[in-house]
């Protein structure tokens, strides 16, 4: 007996292969202007370009792990594994802490809510008896 993948598994999946794609193009782009400010900030005394380009360049490490994962994520979505489903319900998690984070810092208070929002509705979608069943997880 197959399982049937939920519609919104398969919305799901498809959202967590374009937030990866997005995230790893982000990644790219910023190692490589996080390099060009890094390699200009070189030859200035210590100034915005010499804490940038480090940050940036931090930043789209996280980006290219974060997005990396993302694909693995959904291709476990997409195919009903468990452990796709864990990492979605993980993922979940650490976005409503990040988001949770911002919120208190008074940082882009109204992004923090709709992702808190966001990532508590997968997480409920998530737990539901049929969408855990088709990933044998009930």
């Amino acid at each position: 007996m197959t399982n049937q993948r939920p519609t919104g598994v398969t919305i799901l999946a498809v959202l967590q292969f374009l937030g990866g794609i997005l995230s790893l193009l982000f990644g790219v782009s910023g190692l490589f202007f996080g390099g060009l400010i890094v390699a200009a900030g070189g030859s200035q005394p210590a100034g915005e370009a010499a804490t940038m380009g480090p940050i940036l360049l931090g930043a789209s490490i996280g980006a290219l792990i974060s997005g990396t994962i993302g694909l693995i994520a959904g291709f476990g979505l997409f195919t009903l594994k468990g452990w796709g489903w864990m990492l979605a319900s993980v993922f979940s998690i650490l976005n409503i802490l990040n988001n949770l984070v911002s919120l208190f810092q008074g940082a882009n208070v109204a992004g923090a809510i709709v992702g808190i929002v966001i990532s508590g509705l997968i997480l409920y979608y998530l737990n539901q008896s049929n969408v855990k069943r088709a990933f044998g997880k009930a």
